[in-house]
């Protein structure tokens, strides 16, 4: 009896004894924890949005700036990576929106020199290569296709074994102001072949140029991936005669406090650096802010060069002219232009300096009463870049009854407004939201499309026309690939609104590269969005205005704002969707 309870006196001794050290030990986390905490909010504090609005705290700020330049393994992540590091939300993005990005990506990924440090010398020279038409003594024929080949060649003259360079082709007849843009095809093995549509009679011209080698290309994907910031930007926050002007960026290193400017509709984000002495929300505006330099490391600097190899003619081992015979079958009768048709390749070609679909017949807009009749009784809203900007300047200068209503914004920036009251037609003009490299636009008049999208009712006296890519060029692709994410979703809601909206996307443009444009608005980049593009509207019921082709088509040098002519040409396009017929 004894010895049972002394066991049973002692036992309840070890047990207290262990909680007694249990309770220790929780006390000495529970102590580091708060201390982590501590920490962790200091540090929170020296980063956080400092700002008024509260509705800005539920978006993280961007880390990815950092990672980037560092050199961070991104080839095995998802591609929604660098959206999510800079600030997009993880939950926003649908099944089906990552899937297609993923698809999206495959789809455009460029092939690379086999050894990422290739010396000059063995990089591509057009002044070696030499281009041969096949079968060029056989009879050509009006609907026949033409197809030419060439093997790259480095600066040694030495055949190169791999592909990636970028190649662009036409046929034309300067006499006929006629032409048509070609298909390449990388063999990636050095050997390329271009592919032309012949669609008109007579002695024919085949053009062939480089616009960037493989190894150029490869330095301009590590800037697009790596340097988001070589074009900058900056807004003026002012209060009570105080003003203060910062840096802004989609990604900015968290060198400061910053302001969150992200918006809680899309989800598109943007930062600013916060003001010393003003919060966030005493912003006025947003401006380009400049380009920076020295961005290219090592022999990079010798793939761009103007006379060397940007842009440079690819001349012929022979003739580069084939004599092409009118068809011997009736030409096929085409309808009219129909949204939601499939963009055939090539798209459509010149011809006496009018550009002729290959799918359906283009009306022809020559004189103010023409365009009137078919514009009356719309509302006409204009969404994107510069270019587009274009439309409405021709659409004011061409019609004399539309007559703009001031609304006091610098000519070349908007937004901006025509009414013809007699005719009951309105235009409107709007520049698309961040990024965009205008001189000084209002914070208030800088939105994003597909916000704009969702106030308007639509309907079959509604017309829309949606063109953003230029701007989008010094930012990862996956940048441009959500914005049009999210436009597509505002189109898809207000056509199921509407569906007798005529909604209009107006591609991409080639343009000149002097200097170092192409480190800031390459035609590769313009390329990439162009592909994108015409890969997430398919099967959606929009028209299509192709100014890709009908800007290499076209005899006059590339423009980054195209000349009257080709502009007119695109108008046309636009108006033949917008009114098919005579009864429209």
């Amino acid at each position: 009896m004894d010895e049972q309870a002394t066991k049973e006196t002692v036992l309840p001794f070890y047990v207290h004894r262990f909680l007694f050290m249990l309770l220790i030990l929780m006390t000495v986390l529970m102590l580091i924890l708060n201390l982590r905490n501590m920490k962790v909010r200091r540090v929170y504090e020296k980063y956080s949005i400092s700002g008024s609005e509260s509705k800005w705290r539920g978006y993280p700020t961007p880390k990815l700036y950092s990672a980037m330049r560092q050199g961070v393994e991104t080839k095995k992540l998802p591609w929604t990576y660098r959206l999510l590091q800079c600030g997009y939300q993880n939950h926003s993005f649908t099944p089906e929106e990552r899937s297609e990005g993923e698809l999206l990506m495959k789809m455009i990924k460029w092939p690379k020199p086999p050894n990422p440090s290739v010396s000059f010398v063995k990089s591509s020279d057009p002044a070696h290569v030499r281009f041969v038409i096949l079968n060029s003594t056989k009879t050509f024929y009006v609907g026949d296709q033409l197809q030419v080949m060439l093997q790259m060649k480095d600066f040694e003259g030495h055949p190169k074994q791999y592909g990636g360079d970028y190649l662009q082709g036409r046929v034309h007849t300067p006499a006929l102001k006629a032409g048509s843009a070609g298909t390449v095809i990388d063999n990636q093995n050095g050997f390329y072949y271009l592919n032309f549509n012949l669609s008109w009679p007579g002695k024919v011209e085949v053009s062939v140029s480089l616009v960037h080698p493989s190894e150029g290309i490869q330095a301009l994907e590590r800037l697009r991936n790596e340097r988001p910031d070589r074009v900058y930007f900056k807004s003026t926050f002012k209060y009570r005669g105080i003003s203060e002007t910062t840096v802004c960026n989609l990604y900015l290193p968290q060198t400061k406090p910053l302001c969150n400017f992200t918006d809680p509709r899309t989800g598109e984000p943007w930062f600013c650096y916060k003001p010393k002495k003003l919060l966030c929300s005493a912003r006025i505006n947003h401006a380009k802010g400049g380009y920076q330099k020295g961005l290219l490391i090592g022999e990079e600097k010798r793939y761009f060069q103007s006379e060397v190899n940007i842009k440079r003619p690819i001349l012929p081992s022979s003739s580069s002219y084939i004599t092409v015979e009118p068809s011997p079958r009736a030409a096929t009768a085409l309808g009219e232009c129909v949204r939601g048709t499939p963009m055939a390749s090539p798209s459509g070609f010149y011809y006496k300096d009018q550009w002729m679909s290959m799918t359906c017949n283009i009306r022809r807009f020559d004189t103010p009463e023409r365009v009137t009749n078919c514009l009356r009784r719309k509302n006409v809203y204009l969404f994107g870049d510069s270019t587009v900007r274009q439309w409405f300047e021709y659409l004011t200068e061409f019609i004399p009854g539309l007559k703009i209503f001031d609304l006091g914004n610098p000519k070349n920036i908007g937004p901006h407004l025509a009414v013809d009251l007699e005719n009951n037609i309105m235009v409107e003009y709007h520049p698309h939201g961040p990024p965009i490299r205008f001189n000084t636009v209002s914070s208030q008049d800088l939105h994003y499309i597909a916000n704009e999208l969702d106030e308007i009712k639509g309907g079959k006296d509604t017309v829309i026309t949606i063109t953003l890519w230029s701007h989008f060029s010094t930012f990862p692709i996956e940048v441009y690939i959500r914005r049009l994410q999210n436009i597509r979703r505002s189109i898809l809601q207000l056509l199921g609104r509407n569906p007798d909206t005529v909604v209009v996307m107006k591609t991409a443009n080639v343009q000149a590269l002097p200097g170092d444009v192409s480190l800031y608005n390459s035609d590769w980049f313009s390329y990439q969005h162009d592909l994108v593009l015409r890969k997430m509207f398919t099967g959606i019921n929009v028209a299509f205005v192709d100014a890709w082709e009908m800007t290499i088509a076209h005899y006059l040098p590339h423009n980054l704002h195209p000349e009257r002519v080709i502009v007119k040409n695109e108008i046309d396009m636009f108006l033949s969707y917008v009114c098919p017929s005579e009864k429209r």
